[in-house]
């Protein structure tokens, strides 16, 4: 999308169109004299090397994203913006979260992590808003590396516009290397990536030990819709040592609906709800429905919705590791007492961030 596409479709006035494409017009004229610093390989390069610093100078780091795009960050980075909000966590535990003057969409968590956000500017909710952006002038912008008009349109701005992607446990390891890079904080992004994949290789070879298996689903925002095998929620079933009868539903969509009479045909042992802010229901909900009595997951008081209210354990990034030993803690209490779990909750906050938290400060319970 060119930047007047993205102003006739956003309906911003045109004074603020011509703004920006004035900006635009001077710095491609700048990048053309002599001495302009490299020119950018954009959408040429093999994005399985996501995560490659291929050079850097005394002032710059060059990174390849998940775009698969060369990114010159400069080294010093004292400002920074997002618009794609599940990389406010990563810059947070990674220590930068103070250099955050940005921001799409937020919440109230975050503010507690990091009260200086409740001053940040708005630069777009999901989508960048290029005249925010362009007045901001961030030293280094993270967005979606699927919205490649985005990041191009930002970068045309002479900004720093770095693609990372979170959708599995690969890419949110890769997309740690990535912005460790950019914010020369590569050796905490190991230290992270290192926590994770310990966790993730002890569940694994824990959940292999387990003969006789427990089925689980997990439901999404409305009744019906479930997570299939393409979806995180379905590997943290799996490492948590459950079987998710959903996982072989074909669909090109997240949450596919899979309807509640298939849900009753498949009668899972165990019913997670996500925890999701978008949820139109509850696990109450489903109890008092006599539609759903005969269900086991029902009759056994099995449907449990995932923490945590302030800061999701299903959200994707490091803290799957805490909504997997909850689905753990739930299908085996032999395997995962609360006391364990408790453990592992202050464990992960007080790495991640610093600090543990209570149950009522991040909405969780877990005994």
């Amino acid at each position: 999308m060119s930047i007047k596409d993205y102003y006739n479709k956003t309906n911003k006035p045109v004074t603020h169109l011509l703004t920006v494409l004035a900006f635009s017009v001077i710095l491609l004229l700048s990048c053309c004299l002599p001495g302009c610093g490299s020119e950018k390989k954009t959408g040429n390069i093999d994005t399985s090397k996501a995560g490659t610093v291929t050079e850097e100078t005394a002032d710059t780091v060059t990174v390849i994203d998940q775009a698969g795009r060369e990114v010159t960050v400069p080294k010093e980075v004292k400002s920074i913006a997002i618009s794609y909000r599940v990389a406010a966590r990563f810059i947070i535990s990674l220590g930068e979260g103070e250099k955050i003057k940005g921001i799409g969409k937020t919440e109230a968590f975050l503010y507690v992590l990091v009260p200086s956000l409740k001053e940040a500017q708005d630069v777009g909710k999901g989508v960048p808003d290029l005249e925010a952006i362009a007045q901001l002038k961030p030293d280094v912008f993270f967005h979606r590396a699927s919205d490649l008009d985005g990041l191009e349109n930002v970068e045309s701005l002479g900004i720093a516009a770095v693609g990372v992607s979170f959708e599995t446990p690969e890419e949110m390891k890769t997309a740690l290397t990535i912005m460790g890079a950019a914010l020369g904080k590569s050796e905490r992004a190991v230290e992270l990536i290192e926590y994770y994949d310990k966790k993730i290789v002890a569940d694994r070879a824990e959940a292999d030990q387990i003969t006789d298996k427990k089925t689980a689903i997990v439901m999404g925002s409305s009744v019906g819709k479930v997570a299939n095998g393409g979806m995180l929620q379905s590997e943290m079933i799996e490492l948590a040592g459950g079987i998710n009868p959903a996982a072989d539903l074909q669909a090109s969509e997240l949450w596919p609906l899979a309807g509640t009479e298939q849900i009753f045909m498949w009668d899972p042992d165990f019913i997670f709800v996500t925890g999701s802010e978008e949820a139109d229901y509850t696990p109450e909900d489903l109890y008092s429905d006599s539609a759903w009595s005969q269900l086991k997951a029902v009759k056994n008081h099995h449907i449990y919705r995932i923490p945590a209210g302030k800061d999701s354990w299903e959200f994707p990034g490091v803290v799957t590791v805490l909504g997997i030993d909850y689905m753990k803690s739930r299908m085996y209490p032999d395997r995962m007492s609360s006391d364990e779990l408790q453990e592992e909750v202050d464990a992960f906050y007080e790495l991640s961030y610093g600090k543990a938290f209570t149950s009522e400060e991040i909405e969780y319970e877990i005994r």
